[in-house]
């Protein structure tokens, strides 16, 4: 008897867990309503938004598919997809954007305030948006590979030494280092050429990421790279064209000559090293026109071609070899082996032939970005 009730007792709390286990596993089936959320890491727009999606996930027992752009291309490209199939216009194109039903969202604010109102008219579900979608993205939300594009080495290198040849940075570190070297101290005038050169380095290089992230942003990816193809032709010409008439039709491919006495003055003042780390980031505003050209032409490619963790290294990459002539001027001229004068009458006597170089270069960049060939 004694055993009967011990097994009995057994019996009803295997009976009992067994109920619970099964009504756990018998659940409302969830709302049958696809979003698609596009976010970017660092976005502050889209950090106000993400924690309201995590909330209407479990305030509506939703799945809603999250796809971050910035260090992803499978999921820029996808983006790109859901804004043609949309139909959104070019100038809405951004992050965050929620796609629901054959509704869509831009921005934070008409996020936060028509989602949930979307969701509740929703009393029967909407299929996927994306079952058209050429990138195979099905009802799940699962997402086919789409791998980045490799961008060739002999294309950035050869642009970085397109950027690294203009005369521009260099006429300005030679007026540095002629400036301090006149007050006799040698050692002073290196370390403010290689502080200069840091600076430099630093500018540009925030300058891409920050022009990188905003093309990516917009979704101008694609226009900006047939721009960049355009303009790296009508760069190489004119450069070209300085090395057949130098100053031809009241213009050069370097600092304009009203600026360089404002840019003088200006590297004048400077004593120190630290003055010369400060007033490498001014110059760059200067030296932008002049620069520029390959600079924005990789840029325009890596936004095209690839994602920024891929791009960050290659513009590192791309910058140092910039900079690399300033910093073998540097060192020329406080071992001796030059000085300022002669680095000087050596770039006004080669000037043309650098021109001829870098704008060739930037020609058949130019023609193979229009003519699709990279």
């Amino acid at each position: 008897m004694k055993y009967k009730i011990i097994l009995i007792i057994f019996l009803l709390i295997f009976l009992l867990n067994f109920f619970i286990v099964f009504a756990k596993t018998i659940e409302e089936p969830k709302n049958n309503v696809n979003i698609y959320f596009f976010y970017g890491q660092g976005c502050p727009h889209c950090a106000k938004v993400e924690p309201y999606i995590s909330e209407l996930e479990r305030k509506y027992d939703l799945e809603i598919n999250t796809f971050e752009i910035y260090n992803n291309r499978t999921n820029l490209l996808l983006l790109q997809e859901y804004f043609d199939l949309y139909k959104v216009p070019q100038n809405q194109r951004g992050v965050p954007v929620v796609f629901i039903c054959d509704n869509y969202f831009v921005g934070d604010k008409p996020i936060l305030e028509n989602l949930e109102l979307k969701i509740k008219s929703v009393d029967e579900g909407c299929p996927s948006p994306s079952m058209n979608i050429s990138t195979g993205i099905g009802i799940t939300g699962e997402v086919s590979a789409i791998e980045p594009e490799k961008i060739s080495f002999l294309v950035v290198t050869g642009a970085a030494l397109v950027d690294s040849i203009n005369p521009c940075a260099i006429a300005v570190l030679l007026i540095l280092l002629s400036t301090l070297l006149a007050s006799g101290k040698k050692a002073r005038a290196f370390k403010a050429g290689i502080a200069f050169t840091v600076s430099i380095y630093i500018s540009y290089f925030l300058f891409g990421i920050g022009l990188f992230s905003a093309i990516q942003i917009t979704g101008i990816s694609a226009l900006f790279y047939q721009f960049v193809g355009f303009l790296a032709i009508i760069v190489g010409i004119f450069n070209i064209k300085d090395y057949f008439w130098y100053g031809g039709g009241g213009f050069l491919m370097e600092i304009p000559r009203s600026w360089r006495p404002i840019l003088k003055k200006m590297l004048g003042g400077v004593t120190s090293p630290m003055g010369a780390l400060i007033m490498g980031f001014l110059v760059c505003l200067f030296e932008l026109p002049c620069t520029g050209g390959p600079y924005i032409f990789i840029l325009g490619l890596l936004a095209e071609k690839t994602t920024q963790a891929l791009a960050i290294p290659i513009l590192l990459y791309y910058n140092v070899l910039f900079v690399l002539p300033l910093i073998v001027v540097s060192i020329i001229v406080y071992f001796g082996y030059s000085s300022t004068e002669k680095a000087n009458e050596w770039k006004d006597k080669n000037i043309r032939k650098l021109h001829l170089v870098a704008g060739l270069i930037m020609l058949i960049l130019g023609i193979v970005v229009v003519f699709g060939l990279i």
